[in-house]
């Protein structure tokens, strides 16, 4: 009998989508190739999600109970797994910690405060001491959620005794790459002749672009476009970072010349626009989320034959310097990406040669090999014994507001409706 199982993504899908989104659009396109029934709950509008094999309902907070009613089990993400471990916690879910957004969102704690941090935190706490069987991207994010799990008592003897290398609580279900791309459609205009384009993608505060920019001002006599991605969920994601690299491109006269602003494309479109631009270049700020991300952006990249130009720390770097499928450059040195950056735009064997490892390291991200121990928790769901005796959920501490904060968030709230009115008079 075929498993059902429902997918609960915490990020609406629709034709344009980043991240998390992407994510559960792949899911649920591949997970019935393996004989597993999908029912896929968006808190958008369903009619908005493109054509996948499944079933797709509307996400209701209190009503899951009846919309899951004839699911086997359940993989869900961000704060709407909160909702289905509260409102359902006989129902065998699998917690998917790809996105390790605790870690994300503390870099916008100076203008949202500490309320986030703290509904992230309890909501980890809540996942990780709930849920029973976890996602992650990489060796490196394994390591650090068994820690926070050790620390809730998910690893136990009892466990240990049954699963000592814990495959069975965690497991690394990556981002995964398709086996065959489509047919190549340009999605961009034709380019200037002779002007190589790079690539950075979306642009959030734990990149480090200015590495890039300066590397690419010693590069201006050369020609060169670059091109950042507006993120499709500007409502729910901070663009601080992106206003500040527009106004300083704006003071070089390069915004919308040789630094040009783009929306997201299509999701069926993604590997077209890889194959549009002549390399991936994103460079980032030393820091845990750095250690902890698999760069999605770089996977799609390596399978479209795109070569990559990224900082060191993090799982991707790892690999592209282990593999020599691109440049991997000390954090912040302007001199490392200049030279990168020269030999790529440059291109010649070395590169094509960087295309070819990278093509040869993406085949081992392929959808069929990374999703195996998904598909074996969605054939067979079934809850962990052990944390009904071991497990514990400690209270989320953060210090309380300071007047300070109280205040300075108050004149910014100010601030923001001030601009929206307009100018008096």
């Amino acid at each position: 009998m075929r498993s059902r199982i429902a997918l609960l993504s915490s990020e609406p899908l629709r034709p344009a989508m980043a991240g998390i989104a992407l994510r559960y659009y792949e899911l649920a396109r591949r997970l019935p190739r393996a004989g597993i029934e999908v029912v896929l709950l968006t808190p958008g509008d369903p009619a908005e999600v493109p054509e996948i094999p499944a079933e797709v309902r509307r996400f209701e907070r209190g009503k899951l109970a009846e919309l899951l009613a004839d699911c086997d089990g359940a993989v869900a993400q961000g704060q709407l797994a909160n909702d289905l471990l509260l409102e359902l916690p006989e129902l065998p879910t699998a917690i998917d910690l790809y996105d390790p957004w605790l870690v994300e969102n503390l870099y916008y704690a100076e203008s949202l405060g500490l309320d986030p941090y703290r509904n992230d935190h309890a909501t980890w706490v809540l996942q990780m001491s709930r849920g029973d069987f976890f996602l992650c991207s990489s060796a490196e994010q394994k390591l650090y959620y068994q820690g926070f799990m050790t620390a809730l008592g998910r690893v136990n003897p009892q466990r240990m005794a049954a699963d000592p290398d814990l495959n069975g609580l965690i497991a690394a279900v990556p981002f995964g790459v398709p086996e065959e791309l489509p047919d190549h459609r340009p999605v961009l205009p034709p380019r200037r002749r002779g002007e190589p384009r790079l690539l950075f993608g979306g642009l959030y505060d734990w990149y480090d672009p200015w590495t890039l920019l300066k590397a690419l001002a010693l590069l201006d006599e050369r020609s060169w476009s670059l091109l950042l991605v507006r993120n499709p969920n500007p409502e729910s994601t901070p663009q601080r970072l992106f206003g500040q690299v527009e106004s300083w491109c704006r003071k070089r006269g390069w915004w919308g010349t040789r630094v040009q602003p783009m929306d997201w494309v299509p999701v069926e479109r993604r590997y077209d626009l890889l194959r549009d631009v002549d390399g991936l270049v994103a460079t980032h700020r030393p820091s845990l989320e750095a250690s902890l991300s698999l760069r999605t952006r770089f996977l799609d990249a390596l399978v479209a034959g795109c070569p990559s130009v990224t900082s060191e720390g993090g799982a991707i770097s790892r690999l592209l310097a282990a593999s020599g499928a691109g440049w991997v450059i000390p954090e912040g040195d302007v001199e490392a990406a200049t030279l990168a950056l020269d030999e790529l735009l440059t291109g010649g064997e070395s590169v094509a040669a960087k295309r070819r490892a990278g093509y040869d390291l993406a085949r081992s991200f392929e959808w069929s090999r990374v999703l195996a121990p998904l598909i074996e928790f969605c054939r067979n769901p079934v809850t962990d014994e052990t944390k009904e005796r071991f497990a514990f959920r400690p209270a989320t501490v953060a210090p309380q507001k300071a007047p300070a904060e109280r205040l300075l968030r108050w004149l910014r709230a100010a601030r923001r409706l001030r601009n929206t009115r307009g100018p008096a008079g």
